[in-house]
C-alpha cells in the first residue's frame, strides 16, 4: 500500500525514463520486469505502489507553499522543515481572484477584511500533510502572496 497513491498509467508514462532507473537499480532489467508483469501482478502493484512514493516524496520534499481559495477566502500556506504556517484572508465585501487587489485591501483596508495567521507543527511527516492538503483542493503556488502578506497581517 503506497504512503500516497499510485502514479495512474497515464502518470507512470510522464516518468517512464525514471521508472526504468528505478527498475534497474532494484536489479529489474526489461526482460525481468516482462516477466513480473505476466507472472505476478501483486508484484507488479507492490514495485508501482513503491515507485510512486518515491516520486511524491521528491515533489513534496521541494513544494514549499499552497494556496486555497473560495470566493470570499483565501488560505495561503508555507511548509517549512518544522511547522505550517497559514496566512488568511476573508471577506464578504471582495473576491480573491486578482492578487494585487487582495494586496491593496489588506494595505489600504477600505472594505471588511478578516486577516489571520497561524503555525503549528506537524503531526504526520510533512510530505503526507502536504500531499493531504493538496487532495483536499489545495494548489501549489509560487508563495509571493504568502511573503507579502505576512510582512503586512
Amino acid at each position: 500500500m503506497p504512503t500516497y497513491r499510485a502514479l495512474s498509467l497515464d502518470e507512470l508514462k510522464l516518468f517512464e525514463k525514471e521508472f526504468t532507473e528505478y527498475l534497474a537499480i532494484n536489479g529489474i532489467d526489461a526482460e525481468l520486469w516482462k516477466k513480473i508483469k505476466e507472472t505476478d501482478e501483486e508484484k507488479v502493484h507492490k514495485i508501482i505502489d513503491t515507485f510512486s512514493d518515491v516520486i511524491y516524496n521528491s515533489v513534496l520534499h521541494k513544494m514549499e507553499y499552497i494556496q486555497y481559495s473560495t470566493l470570499h477566502d483565501i488560505k495561503y500556506f508555507f511548509y517549512g522543515e518544522e511547522e505550517a504556517k497559514l496566512i488568511g484572508i476573508q471577506s464578504e465585501e471582495m473576491t480573491f481572484e486578482d492578487p494585487q487587489k487582495v494586496v491593496e485591501a489588506v494595505q489600504e483596508r477600505k472594505v471588511s477584511i478578516k486577516t489571520y495567521k497561524t503555525s503549528k507543527k506537524y503531526s504526520q511527516k510533512r510530505e503526507v500533510e502536504l500531499f493531504d492538503m493538496l487532495k483536499n483542493g489545495c494548489q501549489p503556488c509560487d508563495g509571493k502572496m504568502f511573503k507579502l502578506l505576512s510582512s503586512i497581517v
